[in-house]
């Protein structure tokens, strides 16, 4: 029987200390590396955040705006028309629709916006139909 001693062997060693420090270190650097990227994305998404609520916000402010020429505009329909003699006021689609009594007079409507102002006549009410594309477009940039 042939019995062999090792010794220590040093080289071996090193080889796996080296070998176990480089992958340590490839973690290290791939982890670094992913969260620089994660960190870059999170930036790109927060900018288009910013300018998505920028938008929106704009775009509120134009609505709001577009809100109050309409309401002002209905306003001054009523003052024409003399509010005792409204029955209702609604906006379907793209018209502003006044719904007044029989014996009003609509002349002034006529008067203010010409052939824009839509008039139905029935026996129980008159019903007037007021484009709201004329109204903004008149009144948006004053």
């Amino acid at each position: 029987m042939i019995l062999i001693v090792k010794g220590k062997d040093y080289k071996g060693l090193m080889r796996k200390i080296i070998a176990f420090g480089s992958l340590i270190i490839m973690f290290a650097w791939y982890y670094n590396h992913m969260s620089n990227q994660f960190k870059a994305q999170n930036a790109k998404l927060a900018q288009e955040l910013k300018i998505k609520n920028k938008k929106l916000a704009n775009k509120r402010n134009i609505s709001r705006k577009i809100e109050r020429i309409i309401f002002k505009e209905a306003e001054k329909c009523v003052d024409l028309l003399h509010q005792e003699k409204i029955q209702s006021i609604k906006i379907e689609k793209n018209k502003l629709i006044i719904t007044c009594d029989f014996n009003t007079n609509v002349e002034p409507i006529f008067i203010r916006y010409g052939v824009i102002a839509l008039v139905k006549s029935t026996p129980e009410n008159i019903k007037i139909a007021i484009d709201l594309k004329y109204i903004v477009e008149s009144n948006y940039e004053a």
